[in-house]
């Protein structure tokens, strides 16, 4: 079967074999794009840093016909970042990256993907679809920008709907199992979570809950509050430059 998604690389200058991130972009697991502004200006920023970013589309649910049900993300959505995390992986003397030195980043519903394929490498269940399925499922660190940690979230109000199964029951266990917050445990990778306090679409709370979570786990982790921020943001918002923050967290984990 033939797919539409691709992946779009940013090669660094030099630095090889050069650490790795890939990039997971966000729209509510409905929409987005690798190649829109905010992936661009990321992935532009991390390669000239000397990382190579490997941007990625996904599967997004669709409605089908005349029905208001969305259809079709879940599980492929989270098959296709761990599928291209292990292409990563498999090709990494081709793109000159170093297989072992690999993040995930991700915006909105691309922070809870990234959540998600950074919490579960160890768990069977969600490792198994997907292609590659010799290479390692594992990344170094994580960064979350303004991700969804657990889709029972009361602020989602139904936009979970592209998690939605043909019944209640289903539905639940389709949540209950793409909930990041369900694998999270003291051996999770080393986490950046970024959240503007301002942020209407996911509320600031979502990320100081996964924080306290942490917290009591005594996992390594690093919480920025981007003050006045709503949501979606690049490295560069008005309001406060990420770049420093995010660069050194990358260069503690990756290097």
């Amino acid at each position: 079967e033939t797919r539409a998604e691709k992946v779009d690389v940013y090669l660094p200058p030099e630095n090889h074999p050069a650490p790795a991130v890939l990039l997971i972009h966000g729209g509510g697991w409905t929409g987005g794009d690798k190649a829109d502004k905010r992936g661009e200006s990321i992935s532009s920023t991390l390669s000239a840093a000397g990382y190579a970013v490997f941007a990625i589309n996904y599967q997004l649910a669709h409605k089908e016909g005349d029905t208001a049900v969305w259809k079709g993300a879940w599980p492929q959505n989270v098959y296709d970042c761990k599928s291209a995390l292990r292409f990563m992986r498999k090709e990494a003397k081709r793109f000159g990256i170093d297989p072992t030195r690999i993040a995930v980043m991700g915006e909105s519903a691309g922070g809870h993907l990234a959540l998600l394929l950074g919490s579960t490498a160890h768990v069977d269940d969600l490792n198994h679809g997907g292609l590659y399925t010799d290479q390692s499922n594992t990344v170094k660190c994580i960064v979350d920008f303004y991700g969804v940690p657990d889709l029972t979230d009361s602020f989602l109000k139904g936009l979970n709907g592209p998690f939605k199964g043909a019944t209640e029951q289903e539905t639940a266990a389709n949540i209950r199992r793409a909930s990041p917050v369900n694998y999270i445990d003291a051996k999770v990778p080393p986490m950046l979570i970024v959240h503007g306090t301002m942020d209407k679409t996911v509320p600031i709370e979502t990320s100081q809950r996964l924080v306290d979570r942490l917290q009591q786990l005594g996992a390594i982790y690093q919480f920025v509050e981007v003050p006045g921020a709503g949501h979606s943001f690049n490295l560069q918002p008005k309001e406060m430059d990420l770049r420093p923050v995010v660069l050194d967290f990358l260069k503690k984990f990756l290097q």
